[in-house]
């Protein structure tokens, strides 16, 4: 069957069907960038004579998940201590239940790292307070946070292939 091929004609058509091919792994030239082997990642399979882009990751390792609470765990006591900063300097009411409750919760995380500096607390006009201490408790349990995690690091470290 023909159709009709002159655009004056009343039954010309000229939708066009158009065929595309996707490639689903995106192709580099061999050894650009050199890619070593490991045992630990499976390499989508690609044309012959070029590398793939894409590395599939390896597993997490035995302490992936023990690390992921952590970071969970010391951000919220980071944001609780920002929290606990910001309402002592705007002069937040004790008495409300939800400060009431972020002081107490953020207090024995503070109190180690009091005394630690001659100056605890800067009130410059009676109300509003900069609570020092419970900045240089952030910068500690940062620290604490950062050493907990690189020991997790390394002992997490996989043998090379």
């Amino acid at each position: 069957m023909t159709y009709p091929r002159d655009p004056g004609d009343p039954g010309y058509d000229d939708t066009r069907v158009v065929e595309r091919r996707e490639r689903v792994v995106e192709e580099r030239p061999a050894g650009y960038p050199p890619q070593a082997p490991s045992a630990n990642v499976n390499v989508a399979p690609a044309s012959p004579g070029y590398a793939p882009a894409y590395v599939e990751p390896a597993a997490p390792g035995p302490l992936y998940y023990a690390r992921r609470v952590l970071s969970l765990l010391f951000g919220i006591l980071a944001a609780l201590l920002v929290l606990r900063i910001l309402l002592l300097a705007l002069a937040a009411n004790a008495g409300n239940p939800i400060v009431d409750a972020i002081y107490g919760i953020t207090e024995p995380f503070v109190a180690p790292f009091r005394g630690i500096f001659s100056i605890d607390q800067v009130t410059p006009n009676g109300r509003n307070v900069l609570d020092f201490a419970a900045v240089v408790a952030l910068i500690g349990w940062t620290l604490v946070y950062a050493l907990i995690m690189a020991i997790l690091g390394l002992a997490d470290r996989r043998e090379p292939a």
